[in-house]
């Protein structure tokens, strides 16, 4: 898990690189509702450092919800990725490598 926040200027160390290197998978976490900031960092690692090489999956991209959100923490609740949608969406990922060994959610 890295904190893109804590990455600026914009991982000039390949720390997210060297992450996925370990274990062959990226899973984006963002805040911001589909096609914003997310987009741009996917592409920035796939194209510059090379990273679609490192894969042995499709990168995952887990954003808030494509809606206007309601003001104070119930929109937030509604509208941002929670921790369950999180595990879900990493529990995808390594199921998808090992099916017998972690089965599907149903």
């Amino acid at each position: 898990i890295i904190d893109i926040q804590s990455l600026i200027p914009f991982d000039r160390k390949h720390d997210i690189r060297k992450s996925i290197k370990k274990t062959n998978r990226l899973l984006i976490v963002d805040e911001d509702v589909p096609g914003g900031g997310t987009s741009y960092i996917l592409n920035e690692l796939m194209e510059k450092q090379y990273i679609f090489s490192l894969l042995d999956s499709a990168p995952k991209t887990l954003s808030a919800k494509d809606h206007r959100p309601a003001y104070g923490s119930d929109g937030d609740y509604f509208s941002k990725p929670s921790i369950d949608d999180i595990i879900e969406a990493a529990y995808e990922i390594i199921h998808e490598a090992n099916p017998k060994e972690f089965p599907a959610l149903d």
